[in-house]
C-alpha cells in the first residue's frame, strides 16, 4: 500500500473508537523505525476529521543518565530496563486518562538532562491520547484501545540511524550502538513481552513510502 493509504486505514481505525471516554492509542516500534513521524501524520488525519488529539512521546519520560547508563553503555538489557520511566508514564498519563482526568505530557527533558513539569492537559470524552515510543506494549502498561506496532528490516533501521544519529559517534560506533544496544534491546523485548500478540495492527516500514501491514 502507499503511505497515504496506510494513514487512511489507521486514521479510520482511530476515528472508529467510541467517544464515550478518552481513548488511548499506542504507536510502538523499534528505534529509528519512524514512530514519531507516523504519529504526527496520524494526529493531522484524526484532528483534521474533528476529533481532539493529545500527543505524548515516551521519549519525554526518560530516566536520568546515571540510571540509563548504570549498566554497561552498550547493554541491551540496560536500554530495555533502565532507559524509560514507565512509572511516570503510568502515573502522569495513563492512569489519569483512564479516569478522564488531565494528563501531564512529559517528566524529563533528555537534551537538558533535567526533570520537567509542564501544565496538565485536559481531556474530553472524545479525546484521543496518542502515545508513541518504544516498549509500549509491555504488559505493565495494561491494554490500549488501539495498539499499532511498527517494525522494519534491521539493516534499514541502521541505515536511517547513520543519517539521523551521526552525533552519537563515527559510523562504526553508531552501527555497534544500534546492533548491540538498541536492536539488542528490541530483540529482548520481543522475547519477553511478545508485542506482536498484543498489537491490533503490525506495519512493516522497511520502505516508509511502501508500508506493508503484517496483521
Amino acid at each position: 500500500m502507499t503511505r497515504d493509504e496506510l494513514l487512511v486505514a489507521l486514521g479510520g481505525r482511530i476515528l472508529a473508537l467510541p467517544e464515550d471516554r478518552p481513548r488511548t492509542v499506542a504507536v510502538d516500534g523499534m528505534s529509528c523505525v519512524g514512530k514519531t513521524t507516523l504519529a504526527g501524520q496520524l494526529e493531522m488525519v484524526v484532528s483534521g476529521a474533528g476529533r481532539p488529539v493529545v500527543r505524548v512521546a515516551y521519549d519525554d519520560f526518560h530516566q536520568p543518565k546515571d540510571v540509563r547508563h548504570r549498566r554497561e553503555r552498550l547493554s541491551a538489557e540496560g536500554y530495555l530496563r533502565d532507559s524509560y520511566d514507565a512509572a511516570a508514564l503510568r502515573r502522569l498519563v495513563l492512569e489519569p486518562a483512564a479516569r478522564s482526568r488531565p494528563v501531564v505530557t512529559a517528566s524529563f527533558d533528555l537534551a537538558d538532562e533535567t526533570p520537567v513539569a509542564p501544565p496538565a492537559v485536559d481531556l474530553t470524552p472524545d479525546s484521543v491520547l496518542l502515545v508513541d515510543g518504544e516498549f509500549l506494549l509491555d504488559r505493565g502498561f495494561g491494554s490500549w484501545d488501539l495498539a499499532i506496532l511498527l517494525v522494519a528490516d534491521p539493516a534499514a533501521v541502521v541505515a536511517r540511524a547513520l543519517v539521523r544519529d551521526g552525533d552519537l559517534g563515527s559510523p562504526a560506533e553508531v552501527r555497534e550502538l544500534y546492533h548491540r544496544r538498541y536492536l539488542g534491546a528490541w530483540s529482548l523485548y520481543e522475547d519477553t513481552a511478545d508485542p506482536w500478540s498484543r498489537a491490533d495492527v503490525v506495519v512493516d516500514l522497511t520502505d516508509p513510502e511502501a508500508p506493508r501491514t503484517l496483521s
